[in-house]
């Protein structure tokens, strides 16, 4: 026979007080939460989840731009680099942040000669986190490689899910998996539908973060919270990220319009724009567009498209600045 469920009334559930909601890192990894990091292969993703899991461990005040309240227990799973590798990348990271005794709450499985890729590694998973020390943070890198099943086949994401959700009750630890974009138009802007597993994966999430690429800066990325059950100001919002090669550390440059970044200009629209002032009006653009040899029509053409893909905001009749 199944087991009942417990039946509260109305009123009395009305009357509880609920603690309010305890966060590892503020808007993005809130306790027990399943997160998924998903973008393209190449923009940095296990670079960024190696920067939280530090911070966090070693109690920085913030991450990304988002507040860390307290320091908590980490453990990085990495299906994807060799022991020699990531600890080239982790001692970059750490020496930075800080490389003291609390890098101790910051544990990384040992990868053998035997990496265990494409093999279902979430049974192994289970047993260790039973058999180690509560976690207050289980990263994942990444879901594709930690089991030997097809990520977008409904019925085999499913049963991922059961799994990552039991490693997730073990000790009531929040879970951040890195994972794939499916392949897309480089112009296309970051939503859920764009994450490996679709919906299956994504409603099973608390939070969806995903990583961008600008088409305008070949060297910014940009990060996006696509999805919180709970509440965040920046909700939608392209946060640009700035990679520091040195340190591969991440700096958060603040918000930039993902509709400008994704609509490229061409050479001779960039080096006219760029030789206008912040603040500029009609005539200047049509003074120097002339004197490129451009006919007056292209000259609204361009103001449009300007205006159109967030590169200029109109201030005023014929007044215009840049974004």
């Amino acid at each position: 026979m199944s087991e009942m469920f417990e039946i509260k009334d109305g009123l009395d559930f009305y009357n509880e007080i609920c603690p309010d909601k305890d966060y590892l890192v503020d808007e993005i990894i809130g306790a027990g939460d399943l997160v998924v990091l998903a973008g393209d292969t190449g923009l940095g993703k296990s670079l960024i989840a190696h920067q939280i899991g530090v911070s966090l461990a070693v109690g920085e005040p913030d991450v990304l731009g988002f507040k860390i309240p307290k320091q908590r227990r980490v453990l990085y799973l990495n299906f994807e680099l060799s022991n020699d590798e990531f600890n080239r990348r982790h001692r970059k990271i750490a020496s930075i942040i800080g490389a003291n005794n609390l890098l101790k709450n910051f544990n990384i499985n040992v990868v053998g000669n035997k990496k265990g890729l494409f093999e279902d590694n979430w049974d192994r998973i289970i047993e260790t986190i039973k058999n180690s020390y509560p976690y207050d943070l289980i990263i994942v890198d990444n879901l594709y490689a930690s089991t030997d099943v097809n990520d977008e086949k409904n019925f085999d994401l499913k049963r991922i899910l059961k799994k990552i959700t039991d490693v997730a009750n073990v000790n009531g630890s929040a879970v951040l998996l890195v994972t794939h974009h499916r392949k897309h138009h480089p112009e296309e802007n970051l939503s859920i539908y764009l994450v490996r597993g679709g919906s299956t994966l994504t409603n099973a999430m608390d939070m969806v973060l995903q990583v961008g690429r600008s088409l305008q800066d070949n060297e910014l990325r940009y990060l996006t919270i696509t999805k919180n059950r709970y509440y965040s100001p920046h909700m939608n919002k392209a946060l640009g990220l700035r990679l520091d090669q040195e340190t591969l550390l991440f700096e958060n440059i603040g918000e930039i319009s993902e509709k400008k970044h994704l609509t490229p200009l061409t050479q001779e629209q960039n080096s006219i724009l760029n030789s206008l002032p912040d603040e500029f009006k009609t005539a200047d653009l049509k003074r120097s567009m002339i004197e490129n040899g451009y006919s007056e029509r292209s000259i609204y053409e361009w103001l449009n498209k300007f205006q159109t893909n967030d590169h200029i905001k109109k201030q005023g009749q014929g007044k215009y600045s840049k974004n």
